[in-house]
């Protein structure tokens, strides 16, 4: 199932949004507070290499692999969080597909895009993922100073559109600091993407997701 091995790629320790610049980040309040698609501002971005079209806040701009890499290098400066990123940022990258990062430094949130293998995802596909990332984040959190919550998990098909929907809020115990974790399998028109969001804030991304083209 590709989508299994998906899982294990993309729910790393994402300390780097734990631990850099949160006093700024968190007093950033403009696109985590929209509610309703009317409320969007935002740009689209067409996603070349697989005709699909993504809407995103203002803020977040596209980064190629070499200047993510830059960037994570700036932002953080303990090695062990810097390795765990860039063990993140080749999982990504070596996923079947294409792949496309955006990040917003106003708001210290993330935003990377897989194109896989075009996968229709069934309710039982979404019980399946969720106890795999369960899974994933005990064995985490066992080794780490971390812990998991889940906010919510939901899979919807109206026929034509598979969506599996997953937020979990990160807690450092340690430092005492927070981020919030989204991830969205979409399935439609014979393609399959894998959306993955991290930002401090629990945010409602739902509407800027509904304005993308597959």
């Amino acid at each position: 199932m590709v989508l299994r091995k998906t899982i294990f790629l993309i729910f790393g320790v994402f300390i780097l949004f734990l631990t850099s610049c949160f006093e700024v980040a968190k007093e950033i309040q403009d696109w985590t507070q929209v509610n309703t698609s009317d409320q969007l501002l935002g740009k689209q971005h067409f996603l070349d290499n697989d005709g699909i079209k993504v809407f995103l806040p203002e803020s977040f701009k596209p980064y190629n692999a070499v200047e993510y890499t830059a960037l994570i290098d700036s932002l953080v400066v303990n090695n062990e969080d810097l390795e765990i990123e860039r063990a993140r940022l080749r999982n990504i990258r070596e996923m079947e597909g294409n792949y496309y990062i955006f990040f917003d430094s106003t708001a210290n949130s993330s935003y990377t895009i897989n194109t896989i293998p075009y996968t229709p995802i069934t309710r039982q596909d979404a019980k399946y993922l969720l106890g795999i990332i369960r899974q994933n984040q005990e064995e985490m959190s066992s080794v780490t100073d971390l812990d998991y919550t889940k906010i919510t998990a939901k899979h919807n098909n109206n026929g034509g559109t598979q969506i599996f929907k997953a937020i979990f809020k990160i807690e450092d115990r340690k430092i005492h600091h927070q981020a919030y974790q989204h991830v969205y399998f979409v399935s439609s028109n014979k393609k399959t993407a894998l959306i993955n969001l991290t930002t401090p804030f629990d945010v409602n991304f739902d509407p800027f997701l509904e304005k993308m083209i597959l």
